[in-house]
């Protein structure tokens, strides 16, 4: 699998409203003489974008763009920040000297992260018979979700005759029932002779259904239960190559022989905040640096069966996949926005054991494991004490927890606590540990002109 290049490219002037309908009308011709059918589908969009009076200065992305001529259609209702994505750079090449976009993105849309685009960019999100298997697979509407603000809306068209249009149906109605989106409008659209030509659809962007324990404060008596349970720079590519041929005998070596028990600490801490809040079994949860399972068999054990697995090594996952201890088991290194290939505000709880530590999960990766919790979603971890006198970026940590939580991005409930017998090492000698809790705040970047939702009951 090659992945594809992003080029973006912002053309240089834009057009008066003459040389627009000029283009409008020239473009217009000539898709009517050769795609009848995608021109009405077009002007549909336009129509139905305008209809809604959302903001002029709306953020909006075309995707498959074609030949411009619903960009065209769109600035001469007032629009004029709209971007293009399209991944025929032939195409885009022929749109830069039409002047219609304002970026023109050459990416493909084929499955999550693939457009390289930040979450929450866009305001509208426009295609024209342009989801279909043949050019965008229905499946990878979660992309354009990512993308889309919430609060935003996705206008496109498809072709009535297309099989994939019960496909993309069942997805919708799945997404919905996940809180992720809903469908304001679905209609077929006619032509002249009044002969169905495809299917509409307007589709708003949610935030995700909010978890029940949103406003639920946690108590000082939570924070002493955890104390008292508490009380008692390599290369990646050789770090990977390490722990895949450690993995058969990772869990006798640090358990059995390092005497390890920070993912025992970790879980024990999670049932306390799990009583404390009376959270549900069905509560998603996602275990970073997740290794050959222990911390997540210990949580299986107590019933909880929504787990993902994040780690970078292949051999680890592959151990823990012959236990079955998780639903989903994923290959990712974790650094930067965007490294965990899963939506954001996917997850109620993350836990993490052993997964910070210099070369492995630094601390600049916190905003990444937060964005892919829900917004009131916990973050749970443990880790070896003393990194903060033997790494700068360690020795940072604790700041940068603190410039989060001045940001509004999250909150500490607990933490740094230290524990003694975290493991031990060579000599005999036992380390502590520290433990960490903090919770992601309900900061939102809206839609332009979208009223804040309020959620159906």
């Amino acid at each position: 699998h090659t992945r594809s290049t992003r080029k973006k490219f912002r053309m240089p002037t834009s057009m008066t409203a003459d040389q627009v309908a000029s283009q409008l009308r020239t473009l217009k011709l000539d898709l009517k003489e050769k795609r009848p059918d995608l021109l009405l589908g077009t002007e549909k969009v336009s129509k139905e974008v305008h209809k809604l009076e959302l903001p002029v200065h709306s953020e909006i992305l075309d995707v498959g763009a074609g030949t411009g001529v619903l960009s065209a259609s769109l600035q001469t209702h007032g629009y004029t920040n709209i971007d293009a994505l399209d991944e025929d750079l032939s195409a885009l090449t022929q749109l830069s000297a039409l002047r219609l976009y304002r970026n023109l993105i050459c990416r493909g849309l084929t499955g999550l992260n693939s457009t390289g685009l930040r979450e929450d960019t866009y305001d509208v999100i426009v295609t024209s018979c342009g989801i279909s298997s043949h050019s965008i697979n229905p499946t990878n509407i979660t992309e354009l979700l990512r993308i889309l603000k919430p609060g935003g809306f996705l206008f496109f068209t498809m072709y009535s005759t297309s099989v994939d249009v019960g496909l993309f149906d069942v997805n919708l109605s799945a997404f919905e029932k996940e809180g992720k989106c809903e469908v304001i409008r679905k209609e077929r659209f006619l032509d002249s002779g009044a002969i169905p030509v495809g299917d509409f659809y307007i589709v708003r962007s949610l935030p995700g259904h909010l978890p029940s324990y949103l406003n639920k404060p946690v108590s000082k008596a939570l924070e002493e239960a955890v104390t008292d349970i508490l009380v008692d720079t390599s290369d990646p590519a050789t770090r990977e190559k390490f722990y895949d041929s450690w993995s058969e005998k990772y869990e006798e070596d640090l358990v059995v022989i390092g005497h390890y028990t920070g993912h025992m600490k970790c879980v024990e801490a999670f049932l306390k905040l799990v009583n404390e809040l009376n959270l549900s079994h069905t509560i998603q949860i996602i275990d970073i640096a997740a290794g050959t399972g222990l911390l997540g068999a210990e949580v299986l054990k107590h019933g909880f069966e929504n787990i993902d697995a994040v780690d970078s090594s292949l051999g680890m996952l592959a151990q823990a996949r012959k236990q079955g201890i998780y639903k989903n088991y994923i290959h990712a290194t974790v650094n930067k926005l965007g490294s965990i290939p899963v939506n954001k505000d996917a997850y109620d709880v993350l836990l993490m054991s052993n997964g910070f530590a210099p070369g492995q999960i630094y601390p600049d990766s916190l905003p990444e494991m937060l964005r892919v919790l829900r917004p009131g979603g916990y973050m749970l971890w443990t880790m070896k004490d003393g990194y903060q006198t033997s790494s700068h970026s360690f020795a940072m940590m604790d700041q940068y927890i603190n410039d989060l939580a001045r940001q509004g991005s999250a909150t500490l409930i607990m933490g740094p606590l230290v524990f003694q017998k975290y493991m031990q090492e060579p000599g005999e000698k036992t380390v502590p540990g520290r433990f960490y809790m903090l919770r992601k705040n309900m900061e939102r970047n809206w839609a332009t002109g979208s009223p804040k939702l309020q959620r159906k009951k």
